[in-house]
């Protein structure tokens, strides 16, 4: 009888130790990345990063680039960390309805040159802006937003003290003026081909995922209705022309992948391929000046390079194009990387990318994806450590 209680006894002992292990084992691991983020060295990298578009309290499209500059321990020139509600450039929600602007516009020549010399790196992250919605779907009104005057000039300036500079999707799209773009891509050698493009889990109109503009679209430029169901991608021309791109009819492979070259994978650590089911825009560049760290490749059947073919669209162009003179550092993402779901909260443990396969689709306390741990994060780490070098 007593045999028999500690028996009973002891696998009871055991099955309690197996269950605080397998419970206090993730705990450990967690506070010991937070130790050895406390332990590494603390940089200072002087950043400005501009955002006209997110204004909400949350500011989540900021979350990518904060959480590099926060997880890499970087630092102002005040010795503090940044915060990403309020150490950018760009639009500021106040009460009321009302809003700020924190332009370069704003400042004169002499501060402009003050401030580009202060900086290591310039981050031209959203300028989409925003408008406002009560004129109307057929009149919006443009509140604040596009590529500047301002903006160009500091460009100019940091280019020509050899800076850093990073510049992402959208910012040469409206609202950005004709002529800002025309600028632009003369200074940079880069030129937007008109066409961005996006892949949809789901091409059914019921599933809710493509935006009602899609299909007003489509039906305007093709006198038909919308009879997609599959996953593909959409491909949108700024002129409003459109091509829809399903799985097993044009595509083998619906979600485009970004494929690196020796470069990218030897000097900035990106992996050899990559899915990017995000927004890109087709651009091409002044291969005398810069070249493609990594390309977008589209699998295509024979029906789809009909179909790419027919509107001069190439079934791979840059994914990431970086200038390749020592005149300055210059980056541009053909994507949107950096609005890309990672929570704040893992800012502060060292190593969690290591286990960005377990936190992939969990849109619940994380939800982060593999692109920002596997791409966006070392390449924006690689960037920010150059920037100061």
């Amino acid at each position: 009888m007593a045999l028999s209680f500690f028996k009973g006894m002891r696998r009871r002992v055991i099955f309690l130790i197996v269950v605080a292990a397998v419970v206090l084992f993730p705990v450990a691991i967690l506070l010991g990345m937070k130790m050895v983020w406390k332990m590494n060295s603390e940089r200072t990298v002087n950043v400005a990063y501009v955002d006209k578009t997110d204004a909400s309290e949350e500011r989540l499209a900021h979350n990518a680039f904060f959480w590099v500059l926060n997880n890499q321990r970087i630092k102002k020139p005040n010795g503090e960390f940044y915060q990403k509600g309020t150490d950018y450039w760009g639009l500021f929600a106040e009460a009321n309805n009302k809003y700020r602007f924190a332009d370069f516009d704003a400042l004169s020549v002499a501060q402009q040159d003050s401030l580009a010399e202060r900086l290591d790196m310039l981050m031209l992250a959203d300028t989409y802006g925003i408008y406002d919605l009560n004129a109307g779907p057929e009149m919006q009104r443009l509140i604040y937003g596009g590529l500047s005057e301002g903006d160009m000039a500091l460009f100019r300036q940091m280019k020509r003290q050899g800076k850093t500079i990073v510049a992402e999707f959208n910012i040469l799209q409206a609202p950005t003026p004709r002529n800002i773009r025309y600028q632009f891509q003369q200074e940079a050698g880069i030129e937007w081909s008109g066409w961005t493009g996006k892949y949809f889990e789901s091409l059914d109109p019921e599933k809710g995922q493509l935006p009602g503009w899609v299909f007003e679209a489509y039906q305007r430029n093709n006198q038909k209705q919308w009879d997609y169901k599959d996953a593909g991608i959409v491909l949108v021309h700024e002129n409003g022309q459109l091509l829809v791109l399903e799985d097993n009819e044009e595509l083998l492979e619906p979600i485009p992948q970004i494929k690196t070259f020796g470069y990218g994978m030897e000097q900035l650590g990106l992996p050899r391929e990559q899915e990017f089911p995000y927004w890109f825009d087709i651009m091409t560049f002044d291969n005398s000046i810069n070249h493609a760290v990594s390309a977008y490749q589209l699998e295509l059947t024979e029906k789809g390079r009909i179909k790419l073919n027919s509107l001069g669209i190439p079934d791979r162009f840059p994914a990431v194009i970086m200038n390749g003179t020592e005149d300055y550092a210059f980056y541009y993402f053909c994507g949107d990387f950096s609005s890309k779901p990672v929570s704040m909260s893992t800012k502060k443990f060292k190593g969690i990318e290591c286990f960005s396969s377990l936190l992939k689709g969990r849109q619940g306390q994380f939800g982060e994806d593999q692109f920002f741990y596997r791409f966006y994060l070392p390449l924006m780490s690689q960037l920010l450590k150059e920037s100061v070098q």
